[in-house]
């Protein structure tokens, strides 16, 4: 579990997002898409394996519902190149029925990608070129606080991933932390601050309910276009 010695008043609240919460526990847990016991996986807060089992079932199912580049295409029928054709008709029909879900479908897909991104990054931590795996990670980072104020991710999770991405880029123990520091900083403004254990568990509940969503396009390579619905509009409806 990640601990800070400094006393500034931003961490205060951050550690109790990281330490008190039963949501949480002793550490924060990323979403692997799973169901029943192995639903989460600890996050390390080394390089050598961050969120080592993040992928879940986004990452393998039978056929993928996004696949892994992160730079898609528009193909003639309308559908995002790395979009399953059974996801896509599924999204489609909730867009034509709703229209106004349409924007909720961006950033669904936008969360899914950043996710394949940072799988890839990852995937290269055994790689000889670092620049490559730098970049990307830095890219990870740099998204880190519009995807918090989104609500992609809770405050604690948010600060956990910064710290795993800065433990790769970063060689230096006393530069890192104080990078960590200020990315605290900047991330404490993005984000209302829960104080309590209490605001904790509700903050968890919303961002794994933001979640369901994307679970269910991961799930099958043909979900059900009613339940899709149902959960886009369920999205829609507490969504930032």
């Amino acid at each position: 579990m990640i601990t800070y010695q400094s006393k500034n008043s931003w961490q205060r609240p951050l550690l109790i997002a990281l330490i008190g919460s039963a949501v949480v526990g002793t550490g924060v847990w990323w979403f692997a898409g799973h169901s029943g016991p192995d639903a989460t996986t600890p996050v390390s807060t080394t390089a050598s394996e961050p969120m080592a089992a993040a992928t879940g079932s986004m990452a393998t199912p039978a056929t993928p519902a996004l696949a892994v580049s992160t730079d898609p295409t528009v193909l003639s029928d309308g559908r995002p190149s790395d979009l399953a054709p059974g996801v896509w008709s599924a999204l489609e029909k909730a867009m034509t029925n709703k229209p106004q879900l349409k924007p909720e479908v961006d950033k669904v897909l936008s969360y899914m990608r950043y996710q394949r991104s940072f799988e890839q990054w990852q995937s290269l931590e055994d790689a000889r070129d670092a620049q490559q795996r730098h970049q990307l990670a830095q890219s990870l980072l740099n998204q880190m606080p519009d995807r918090l104020a989104k609500g992609e991710f809770s405050l604690s999770e948010a600060l956990m991933m910064t710290t795993v991405l800065l433990s790769d880029l970063e060689p230096d123990e006393k530069k890192r932390e104080q990078q960590i520091d200020e990315w605290g900083k900047k991330m404490a403004l993005t984000a209302p601050q829960p104080m309590d254990d209490a605001q904790v568990q509700a903050d968890q509940q919303r961002v794994e309910d933001m979640r369901i969503l994307p679970v269910l396009l991961a799930e099958s390579p043909n979900p059900d276009p009613a339940k899709v619905q149902q959960a886009l509009e369920e999205r829609s409806r507490i969504s930032r």
